[in-house]
């Protein structure tokens, strides 16, 4: 199973990290869903996926 870590990319090119473990990333009603390994989700409003990487099991999310 790939699980994601999910960095936050702010305007100056810097990432933070905003969750880990991530296996379901959705979106729904303008917030960005990631749900972990243990059912735990952690929620992001004004954010978008910019890329998706399985090579590194990479979220990286950008202001919207």
């Amino acid at each position: 199973m790939c699980e994601f870590v999910v960095y936050l990319k702010g305007k100056d090119g810097t990432r933070r990290e905003v969750a880990r473990n991530i296996v379901v990333p959705k979106r729904k009603e303008g917030k960005t869903l990631h749900m972990d390994v243990i059912c735990s989700v952690t929620t992001l409003e004004n954010a978008i996926v910019q890329e998706v990487n399985t090579l590194t099991q990479e979220l990286i999310l950008v202001p919207s």
